[in-house]
C-alpha cells in the first residue's frame, strides 16, 4: 500500500508539471502603440531591372518575401503592400489585396501601375506613358484579430525603374466603347450623344443627358455589334428608376422603354454581371 501511495503521488507531481508547462507555452501576443518599424522585408530579385508595365502583362506580379515580425509568436498575420516614389514614404498607396504567406507576397502588375499613376497624379491617357522612376515598396504587417496594437511597418525595398504605358486606374469622365444604341437614332447607329463614359466609381459608366421617347426599343452594344451586346433576357420592359438586368448572351432582345424618360443613363459591373440603370431627373 506504501508503494501504491508513493506511486501515486508521483503521478500528481507530473501532472501538475504538465499542466504548468502547457500553460507556460501558451502563446501571448505582444502588442504596443502606434506603428512599430521593423526589418524584415527581404531585397527583391528584380529591384536592378528596368519594369513597364502594360496591359499585356497586368496579370502578371512583383514577388516579395520576408520573415514574420515578432508578434510573439508564429501568428497569422496579414501584409499589406505599401508603393511610394519616394524612400521616406511621405506620401504612398495601399494596395487593397492581402497576403498571408510571407514567401508568397505577390501584387498584381495592375494593381503595382495603379498605385505609381495615382503617385504621379495621372488624369488621362495623355499622361502616359510614365517615365521610368524608382519605386519603393514596404509591407504594413499586423494581426487581424488585434489590427490596432499589433502594426509592424518593414524596411523600404526599391526597384530601379518601374513605368507604365496604360490607363490602369479609375478616370472619371474618359469616353468608353459602349454606346447605348436603339430606335433613338437612324440605323442604331453608335454615336458620340449616346455614348457611355466612366463614372466617379470603379465600374461603372453614365450617359449624363437623354431623353427616350416611351416604346423605344435599344441595346448597350459596341461600335462594331462585338464583344459588348447586351440588351434584354426574359424581361424586356425597363422601368426608369429601377435597376435591370442585363443579358449578355448570344444575340439578346432588346430592351423596351414603356414610358417617356429624360434623365441620366447609369451602367454598373457587379460581380461579373451588368445592370442599367435610367436615373430620371426630378
Amino acid at each position: 500500500m506504501k508503494k501504491i501511495f508513493i506511486l501515486s503521488a508521483f503521478a500528481a507531481v507530473l501532472g501538475f508539471s504538465s499542466c504548468s508547462e502547457t500553460w507556460d507555452g501558451n502563446p501571448v501576443l505582444k502588442t504596443h502603440e502606434g506603428e512599430v518599424t521593423a526589418s524584415f522585408l527581404n531585397e527583391p530579385v528584380m529591384q536592378d531591372q528596368s519594369i513597364m508595365l502594360t496591359n499585356q502583362n497586368a496579370e502578371g506580379t512583383f514577388h516579395l518575401t520576408c520573415s514574420q515580425p515578432d508578434f510573439g509568436y508564429a501568428a497569422v498575420a496579414t501584409y499589406k503592400v505599401q508603393c511610394s516614389l519616394t524612400e521616406d514614404f511621405a506620401r504612398y498607396e495601399e494596395i487593397s489585396q492581402s497576403f498571408y504567406d510571407c514567401a508568397q507576397i505577390n501584387p498584381t502588375n495592375a494593381d503595382v501601375a495603379a498605385a505609381i499613376e495615382y503617385l504621379s497624379d495621372v488624369k488621362s491617357e495623355e499622361n502616359l506613358p510614365l517615365p521610368y522612376q524608382r519605386l519603393y515598396m514596404r509591407l504594413k504587417a499586423y494581426v487581424a484579430q488585434s489590427p490596432s496594437n499589433t502594426v509592424y511597418l518593414s524596411n523600404p525595398v526599391s526597384f530601379r525603374g518601374v513605368s507604365a504605358d496604360y490607363l490602369a486606374i479609375w478616370v472619371a469622365g474618359v469616353p468608353s466603347a459602349m454606346y447605348l444604341r436603339g430606335g433613338m437614332v437612324d440605323n442604331w447607329d453608335a454615336v458620340d450623344q449616346y455614348r457611355f463614359v466612366t463614372g466617379t466609381d470603379k465600374d461603372t459608366w453614365i450617359i449624363p443627358d437623354v431623353t427616350i421617347v416611351a416604346g423605344t426599343e435599344f441595346k448597350v452594344a459596341d461600335a462594331n455589334w462585338g464583344s459588348v451586346n447586351m440588351g434584354a433576357g426574359s424581361i424586356s420592359d425597363i422601368t426608369p428608376g429601377e435597376k435591370f438586368t442585363l443579358n449578355s448572351g448570344e444575340n439578346p432582345g432588346n430592351i423596351k422603354l414603356t414610358e417617356d424618360f429624360t434623365g441620366m443613363v447609369y451602367l454598373s459591373l457587379e460581380a461579373g454581371v451588368y445592370y442599367l440603370t435610367l436615373d430620371p431627373t426630378h
